[in-house]
């Protein structure tokens, strides 16, 4: 089923959210956190101990985000995609998750930050990018 069909689904008159939701239950993105998290760090390659230091963040934190206990601010994924290198596919699906926006093109600083996605920039590489055309650095 597509997004419009699902959306079509809701838009109806006399559409009962019990119902949409058994017929549709297959339908929904998983919203296991901690399973999402854990599939990106071993699809990574790397250990754990490598993307906090890549991303720059505390052993806490880091555990508290991909246990579900802490939602990240759109800049804390980002530092994530660039320390797991992940594709923009899979910084998009985490930025979803986390219930963050995506990165539209259209926005100077998101094409920054997409074209640092793509080409695995490291964070440091990454904040100078954004530092040259006079963006916000990530926090």
């Amino acid at each position: 089923m597509t997004t419009t069909d699902l959306l079509n689904a809701l838009s109806q008159k006399n559409c009962s959210l019990e119902k949409y939701f058994e017929k549709n239950d297959g339908q929904f993105k998983n919203e296991n956190v901690k399973k999402f998290w854990e599939s990106l760090i071993e699809k990574s390659g790397r250990s754990k101990a490598n993307i906090i230091n890549k991303a720059d963040f505390s052993y806490c934190y880091f555990y508290d985000i991909i246990n579900g206990r802490k939602t990240p601010t759109k800049d804390k994924v980002i530092r994530l995609a660039l320390a797991m290198r992940l594709t923009v596919g899979e910084c998009q699906e985490a930025l979803k998750i986390s219930g963050r926006s995506s990165l539209y093109p259209r926005i100077r600083r998101d094409s920054i930050l997409i074209y640092a996605i793509e080409n695995h920039l490291s964070i440091f590489r990454c904040d100078n990018l954004l530092k040259k055309y006079g963006e916000e650095c990530l926090k």
